[in-house]
């Protein structure tokens, strides 16, 4: 089991607060269309069939590793932390969420900001059939978040429960790099905050935004 803790000053001040918007539009959350998926990794795969718009979507498959896999104990760990995505895009994202227990968020964390439609499909479990259906969701219970994927940058955040697996959808902005962090004190330490939280390529990374 990993140490976890309420967000606390420390780690607040050294992240800053997110500034939520909602996503605009009223567009509704496309559809994931299934391919092969590589173990662990980050992947670009035309869609079958272009969504709203008329551009093919790419996608983007991330996993968070538990501290039994990395085997660092309390140490989880996005795999890959540093990925890139087309400019100007949608892409849809796959996140398989191996970690078991929850952790704190701060207020506001637990919502889906910056998706299509403002929402996020859950499924149980890391690995669901391809078939398989989930929910749509516009936000988890303070108590039912595992981790986050949030970009301040892009105005992004989607909270993901334990042993679940996540999909949404998002539109890239120009080309540059947006970092990208965990907001759910998973880490180690009495607050949850050092550890993995402060480690660059475990519970942060860089997202390259390719023109």
């Amino acid at each position: 089991m990993r140490t976890t803790g309420a967000g606390n000053g420390r780690g607040l001040s050294r992240r800053g607060m997110l500034g939520l918007v909602s996503a605009g539009g009223g567009a509704a959350l496309l559809s994931v269309v299934v391919a092969t998926r590589p173990a662990h990794s980050a992947t670009r795969v035309a869609a079958a069939t272009a969504p709203t718009g008329g551009r093919p979507a790419d996608f983007l498959y991330l996993s968070i590793l538990a501290g039994q896999i990395t085997g660092k104990q309390g140490w989880p760990r996005y795999v890959p932390a540093d990925f890139s995505v087309p400019a100007h895009a949608l892409v849809q994202v796959e996140i398989r969420c191996f970690d078991t227990g929850p952790a704190a968020v701060p207020a506001g964390y637990e919502k889906v900001q910056g998706t299509v439609g403002g929402v996020m499909t859950v499924l149980p479990g890391p690995d669901p059939a391809a078939t398989a259906r989930g929910r749509a969701v516009s936000a988890l219970s303070a108590k039912g978040v595992a981790h986050t994927l949030t970009m301040a940058g892009l105005g992004l955040n989607v909270p993901v429960p334990p042993l679940s697996t996540v999909r949404f959808t998002f539109r890239t902005g120009a080309p540059g790099s947006v970092p990208w962090e965990c907001m759910a004190s998973c880490g180690t330490g009495t607050s949850g905050w050092s550890g993995p939280m402060a480690e660059a390529g475990w519970m942060q990374g860089t997202m390259a935004v390719v023109g």
